[in-house]
């Protein structure tokens, strides 16, 4: 596989809780960026300040700004359709959560499996991306914790650490 063609996912959430919901979801599908703010459903209650700090999102610009949940289905599904059938994340497990809930609430299923992008990368691969996607943050080169950032960040620090 060519390092420049895999596909990444980052998802931010209400907050770290088996209740939380995806607010933002961006992605990297053949090297276009695409990002949605995702308005929640009436049954999305659970809401964590310290996420909120974290993300800067609030819960009254997601239902100001934020896109339905079912156009972002649809949206993020033709863009899938140009996916491998695999997506990568640094957070796999939360983000395929993330997806799931999201593509449920609209009474579907995602349409690509979320792997570990680690699984790509030997130990020392690993390491140095660890260490470049944290200087990446720190820099001030990305905004730590939005989801389009957060996916350039990755993409670039996996870039660097396997080339």
């Amino acid at each position: 596989m060519n390092n420049h063609d895999i596909d990444i996912i980052d998802i931010e959430a209400s907050g770290l809780h088996f209740d939380s919901y995806p607010i933002e979801i961006a992605v990297l599908v053949n090297q276009k960026h695409h990002v949605w703010l995702i308005k929640p459903e009436p049954f999305w209650t659970h809401w964590c300040n310290n996420a909120e700090a974290l993300h800067g999102i609030s819960r009254g610009k997601l239902k100001e700004e934020g896109v339905p949940a079912s156009i972002v289905v649809d949206e993020l599904t033709d863009v899938l359709s140009d996916a491998s059938g695999v997506i990568y994340s640094d957070a796999d497990r939360w983000d395929e959560d993330w997806l799931s809930t999201l593509f449920f609430a609209c009474g579907r299923q995602p349409p690509t499996k979320v792997l570990s992008i680690f699984d790509l990368m030997s130990d020392d691969q690993k390491c140095m991306f660890d260490t470049i996607k944290s200087d990446l943050s720190s820099n001030g080169a990305y905004q730590h914790h939005r989801a389009l950032d957060d996916v350039k960040m990755i993409n670039e620090a996996f870039l660097k650490s396997t080339a």
